[in-house]
């Protein structure tokens, strides 16, 4: 009989101690959330952002201008091109060609949102965009989201050094895998 109330004793002993809350006051599922996190944040590399930017940068109309594109590429333009650039929980946002204005560069125009350029018309907003992403090894976007990642917000200017992943000159699709971004100061 003493054998079973210890053994009892024990295992509530046990099974309180595991539903504790951490040294930070916090339940388990708190701290796994948290390290899962920071192991999200851990697969950008950590050379992703470079504080020079490289000396020659094509706009994204320029870019896309050519009728075969491959290989390295090296592009400037402004985070944006609709309303939310960024894709949430995956490493990939929207860059706009610099030289398109936005909405609140436009005399008398109210828009919320002038990163969207929705006072441009769509072919056009189409041929000055394309898509930025940091990819794995196997070319697919890290599912980790990159919005306020190092200063990184709508209408921020940007260069982007990276690879072709994808281009369609005739559908006005360019997809570039990142493997440096300079972030320009906002100011």
């Amino acid at each position: 009989m003493r054998s079973l109330g210890f053994q009892t004793l024990c295992l509530t002993l046990l099974v309180g101690l595991v539903a504790l809350p951490g040294c930070d006051g916090r339940s388990d599922g708190a701290q796994d959330a948290e390290t899962g996190e920071r192991a999200a944040e851990s697969k950008l590399p950590a050379d992703l952002i470079v504080a020079t930017p490289p000396p020659t940068a094509r706009s994204v109309s320029e870019l896309k201008s050519a009728p075969e594109l491959q290989g390295t590429v090296v592009v400037h333009g402004r985070v944006g091109g609709r309303e939310e650039p960024f894709v949430d929980g995956i490493a990939m946002f929207l860059l706009a060609d610099a030289e398109m204005k936005s909405c609140d560069e436009l005399h008398g125009d109210a828009c919320e949102t002038p990163w969207d350029y929705c006072c441009e018309p769509n072919d056009s907003r189409v041929a000055k965009t394309a898509t930025v992403q940091i990819a794995d090894a196997d070319g697919k976007p890290l599912r980790i989201g990159l919005k306020d990642y190092s200063e990184l917000a709508p209408l921020t200017n940007v260069t982007v050094v990276g690879e072709v992943a994808a281009y369609d000159p005739d559908a006005g699709t360019l997809v570039i895998n990142a493997k440096r971004i300079h972030v320009q100061a906002r100011g």
